[in-house]
């Protein structure tokens, strides 16, 4: 199945880069799927120096445990119940996240929550980890498409992102 599946994108292989993007999501549920769009457009459309590791994480849960460590800095773009209106962006850092993630809002969260606490529990917990969330309209209906209403939003995401990667001291160049 595709959304079980890591797909990860370095540019060379050299050693593993201490910076990760991690995008979450079910790319068949519509919304739900917003955080491997962006990690996919930023693949495509951006390189980056220092080099990052870019990685569509779908709905791998644990699997992505190899990704954290204390020498790594993970960004986690993700749809995320705020409880807010549709299309808003928030940002939450290291321990805000698990605070925020309630394991009743989706079984998608609490894969998240759990992969956030094993890292801690295992001595792989991140020196520094932001969830750039999106608050979805719909993750429902089974459909390839996001919504208009986080289509309208996404670029702002991406914008999010590319800010948070330079406060890392990460540059990027648009292809």
């Amino acid at each position: 199945c595709m959304t079980t599946s890591v797909r990860i994108s370095r540019k060379s292989m050299s050693s593993s880069p201490e910076v990760v993007v991690l995008g979450l999501g079910n790319i068949l549920m519509e919304d739900e799927g917003i955080g491997v769009h962006a990690a996919n457009h930023l693949q495509e459309h951006y390189h980056f120096k220092p080099e990052i590791e870019i990685v569509d994480g779908g709905t791998s849960g644990l699997d992505l445990l190899t990704f954290f460590g204390p020498e790594k800095s993970v960004l986690i773009i993700d749809a995320v119940n705020f409880e807010m209106e549709p299309g808003t962006v928030g940002k939450l850092e290291d321990d805000a996240i698990l605070a925020q993630l309630d394991p009743k809002v989706s079984l998608h969260h609490l894969g998240l929550s759990d992969l956030i606490s094993v890292a801690e529990l295992t001595d792989r917990k991140a020196k520094r980890m932001t969830l750039l969330g999106i608050q979805p309209k719909s993750m429902e209906n089974l459909d390839l498409e996001m919504t208009p209403t986080i289509k309208g939003v996404f670029d702002k995401v991406i914008e999010n992102a590319l800010v948070i990667l330079e406060e890392w001291g990460i540059k990027n160049h648009k292809l």
